[in-house]
Order: structure tokens, then C-alpha cells, then sequence
């Protein structure tokens, strides 16, 4: 069994929370709250400029030039074609979609952004790569998912659109092989960094969607 496939069991009910969150149930019936998503999309503006940093970080990192130009492509799209996805809602929510730039991340946004670069630049290769996965295979698994049951003229459909195309499950099975690759040339210790990495995020995505539906929020502030 492969290193992705032996991960996917291991995260099993995780997945499971994550397709039964309120979020995701109701943004597949096209019931979500307006606020609630256009706070995920803020907070996922902010998101996606750390992920970029990550995807260029994983790309310096990376032993050849298959991987290089895999992660340097990634981490463009998740600038470009990301924001303009954004940019369409905001626009519908009366935001300006510089504003979300400029925004305070949330401390879940925060948490997620700050382990991902800690990971990179801390860690070898295969371990951010398998800190990378979940973003493309979590949201190309929900989003998938979604597209069967969404409710016709759904509010939301250009954001299930996104991850439920074949060009995002591609990009997702090149992302695997290459955690894969990673995976079968690395030792015992680097597997069991890599295997908790990609659980830590995958756990980070879950409450990413869940601090934008209660609207969690900083405590306290200065």
C-alpha cells in the first residue's frame, strides 16, 4: 500500500467530520450563511499567501525539476486563478477584494499558515510536501463529493466548480505521486514526520472551515 493510501485510512474519521461540518452541508444546499462564506473567503485570501510561500519554499526544496516546476506552478495558481475565484464573491458580497489582503488573519488561519511555513522551513522535502497534500486532496475530495448532491442554482457553484474539476483532481494525482516518490525514498523517522504532517493539516483544514462558520474569533485584544 502506498504512503497516500495508508494516510487516507489513518485520516478516515477526520474526513468523515470534515464532509458531515455544517459548512460543507450547507454550502452544498446552497443554505450557507452569506456572512459565514464570505468570512471563509476573506480568511482563505490570506491563506493562499502563505500557501503560495509554502508551494515556492516546497519548490527550493525540491530534488528535481519535475518537482520544481510542479510546486512553482502550484504555488502561481494559488495566487492567480484562486483570487480571482475570490474576487468574483467579494465583489457580490460588496467587498473590495484588496481589502482582504490587508485583513487580520483569523487564529485559525493564522495556526494553519504559521505550521505550514515552520514545517518548510524547518523540515526536509517529502515532510512539507505531505504538509501540502491536504489542501489539494481534501478540497478536490469535498468538493467532488459536493458536486453529486448541490442543489440546483446553487449561490455557491463556482466555488464547487473550482475543486470538483479534472483539471484540480489532476493536479491533485500529481501531487500524490509525488508525496509517493517522496515517501518510498525516505526513511522510517522522515515517513512518521511526513504521516503526522499531513494529519496536523488536515486537521488545521477542518478547523479553517469551522472557525468561519461560528466565527471564532481572537479572545482578546490589545
Amino acid at each position: 500500500m502506498s504512503f497516500c493510501d495508508e494516510i487516507w485510512v489513518r485520516a478516515a474519521a477526520l474526513r468523515a467530520a470534515v464532509h458531515a461540518h455544517p459548512f460543507n452541508r450547507e454550502l452544498a444546499s446552497g443554505t450557507l450563511r452569506r456572512d459565514a462564506f464570505a468570512r471563509y473567503m476573506i480568511q482563505d485570501g490570506l491563506y493562499l499567501q502563505g500557501y503560495g510561500r509554502v508551494l515556492a519554499l516546497c519548490a527550493a526544496k525540491a530534488p528535481g525539476a519535475d518537482e520544481i516546476l510542479e510546486f512553482s506552478k502550484a504555488a502561481e495558481t494559488a495566487i492567480v486563478v484562486e483570487r480571482a475565484l475570490h474576487a468574483g464573491y467579494l465583489t457580490q458580497f460588496g467587498i473590495d477584494p484588496r481589502a482582504m489582503e490587508t485583513a487580520e488573519a483569523s487564529p485559525a488561519c493564522e495556526a494553519y499558515v504559521n505550521f505550514m511555513l515552520a514545517t518548510a522551513t524547518t523540515d526536509s522535502f517529502a515532510v512539507t510536501a505531505a504538509a501540502i497534500l491536504p489542501c489539494f486532496w481534501l478540497y478536490q475530495d469535498v468538493g467532488t463529493a459536493i458536486s453529486r448532491t448541490a442543489a440546483p442554482d446553487n449561490f455557491y457553484q463556482a466555488w464547487i466548480d473550482t475543486y470538483a474539476d479534472e483539471g484540480f483532481a489532476a493536479a491533485t494525482e500529481r501531487m500524490k505521486a509525488i508525496v509517493n516518490r517522496a515517501a518510498a525514498a525516505a526513511g522510517e523517522a522522515e515517513r512518521n514526520r511526513m504521516a503526522g504532517a499531513f494529519l496536523r493539516c488536515a486537521q488545521h483544514e477542518w478547523l479553517f472551515w469551522d472557525a468561519a462558520y461560528s466565527g471564532a474569533d481572537w479572545p482578546v485584544r490589545p
